[in-house]
């Protein structure tokens, strides 16, 4: 890659962030619907994730960088390519498309069974694991609540150490899987909850995460999840009375 190819490329970066930023604007301010919004985020985030990828590959060989740190090296290996599977898998389930592999089998069934258990099980310990055990079984099942919600999860923590560039590509891309597992499911409490702590951590959005904070208090969450969301309660209604 040479530099003019290179500055491209950031150009193109900050032109989608740009748009990634006004998009949510326009839907707080009431100016774009659901559908269109869905769809903007989608193709924004999917292409925001390649070129930031590009733009990390590029400016290493040019300037023959020292490795970055762990937290980063996590983000632009391996979850730029989970968020651009999440607008790729978000437009073909909103579509209602049968993805390559679906079926409606046992056979499926215990497969995705099998890949939740595991990931469960290394959801902290090692998440870019989890991640990829989350993205085979939204492969199998695009509407599978917990793999959305546990992978928009872990991306988001991810990301709270990247810059800024990355936090919004991740922001966009957790916020755009968690919305859809509670379309899928509106009771599952675990994505209510994380969605409360993301808007907040990642977008300082007081009122959108007091919305979906309350919701998941009330929605009995599993003791576990609850103990993310109570460290944080206190910040959320300072940041809403200041």
């Amino acid at each position: 890659m040479n530099p003019d190819e290179l500055a491209r490329l950031e150009e193109e970066r900050n032109f989608l962030l740009d748009s990634l930023r006004d998009i949510e604007r326009e839907r707080n301010a009431g100016d774009i619907d659901d559908a269109d919004y869905a769809t903007l985020k989608a193709g924004y985030t999917q292409r925001a994730a390649e070129v930031l990828k590009a733009i990390e590959a590029g400016q290493s060989v040019i300037k023959n960088r020292a490795p970055k740190s762990r937290s980063r090296r996590i983000v632009v290996s391996f979850a730029v390519v989970v968020l651009a599977c999440v607008a790729g898998w978000f437009v073909a389930s909103q579509s209602g498309q049968r993805l390559p592999g679906q079926t409606s089998s046992g056979g499926i069934e215990d497969s995705t069974a099998s890949l939740l258990s595991q990931a469960r099980a290394i959801n902290f310990s090692d998440p870019e694991t989890a991640i990829e055990l989350y993205n085979e079984v939204i492969k199998l099942d695009p509407d599978n609540t917990e793999a959305l919600t546990y992978r928009s999860w872990l991306i988001a923590l991810i990301a709270r150490d990247a810059s800024d560039d990355i936090k919004i590509v991740a922001l966009a891309a957790a916020t755009q899987g968690l919305e859809r597992a509670i379309e899928v499911d509106p009771n599952y409490p675990d994505a209510h909850c994380f969605l409360g702590i993301v808007r907040f951590r990642l977008a300082a959005d007081a009122a959108g995460a007091k919305e979906q904070l309350d919701i998941c208090a009330a929605s009995n969450p599993p003791a576990e999840v609850m103990g993310f969301v109570t460290s944080i309660v206190e910040e959320v209604n300072q940041a809403l009375a200041g």
